[in-house]
């Protein structure tokens, strides 16, 4: 897709260009270029210099003259700024500081965190079974209390629209028949502004409550009555409660289905992972790779 940009956009490109600066500075501070004869000395700080052709690195080739001086300035404040607090920082770090120890074990850890990425993203079997879930729904479900009130329902908005298609949907919203229930889905994919009828989701009722004029429906109302038909200048609401869940109650499995997922392929990574690392000691091992010196 091609964006076209208004003349006024030009500023923001620039100002995006600029922001970048302090991250091209930090990375350049530690790629010293060398100093050709007649190289330009723009800045210093203490023993530190800058010369404009590594100023000049960040600079747009299709920058005019004008923006280029923009570029090359902003650089170097923040150049200075950057030598300044690497100097404050070498002269105050403690001296014991193992800072090569810290570096090499980020080092270690993003390699292990990229090689673990990258088997998790090849072995690990992602297929979770109905069975799995319930079974680690019955051994968990007191973890998963709800925090507000859910409900399945049907519920279909749709705006001022032909009065027969309007006819044919209050008809057919509150039907079992499968072949009805396909009609009213697929005049409700056409004409619906929002609608929700697939009978096994869970809803939070706050959800459903902001698609409806307020104060139509509460938790009281919902007791006493399972179908809502109300209109108004803009719309039409059709609203049929199958089952409601209080806050404090267990939720229902199908409402916690996706996160009951996650975790549970969590825990296989994670069991992946350590029956690797246990079959490269048990392989190293057996090769004689491994000593263990005792004193």
């Amino acid at each position: 897709m091609k964006m076209v940009l208004s003349g006024g956009d030009s500023t923001i490109i620039l100002l995006l260009r600029l922001l970048a600066i302090p991250l091209l500075a930090i990375i350049l501070l530690q790629c010293q270029p060398d100093q050709g004869v007649g190289d330009k000395l723009i800045a210093e700080v203490f023993d530190k210099r800058l010369y404009q052709s590594e100023a000049d690195q960040v600079i747009p080739a299709s920058a005019s003259a004008a923006d280029s001086l923009l570029f090359r300035n902003a650089y170097v404040e923040r150049w200075i700024r950057e030598r300044l607090m690497m100097i404050e920082a070498e002269q105050n770090l403690p001296a014991d500081l193992a800072l090569e120890d810290l570096v090499q074990d980020y080092r270690e850890s993003m390699i292990r965190h990229q090689y673990e990425k990258m088997l998790v993203e090849n072995l690990l079997d992602t297929t979770i079974v109905q069975t799995e879930l319930e079974t680690y729904y019955q051994e968990n479900k007191s973890q998963y209390i709800l925090e507000s009130v859910i409900v399945r329902c049907r519920f279909i908005r749709v705006d001022s629209l032909d009065s027969e298609i309007r006819k044919e949907i209050e008809s057919l919203w509150t039907t079992d028949d499968l072949e009805e229930h396909q009609r009213l889905l697929s005049l409700c994919n056409e004409h619906a502004k929002t609608f929700y009828l697939n009978d096994s989701v869970w809803h939070r009722l706050a959800q459903v409550q902001a698609e409806m004029p307020p104060g139509t429906v509460d938790e009281k109302l919902i007791r006493d009555s399972k179908t809502f038909k109300i209109s108004n200048d803009e719309s039409y609401y059709f609203l049929k409660i199958l089952e409601a869940r209080d806050e404090e109650e267990i939720a229902p499995l199908t409402f916690i289905k996706e996160q009951a997922s996650k975790v549970i392929l969590h825990k296989r990574k994670l069991e992946l992972l350590e029956k690797i690392k246990e079959d490269l000691y048990h392989r190293a091992s057996s090769q004689k790779r491994i000593k263990v010196h005792t004193g």
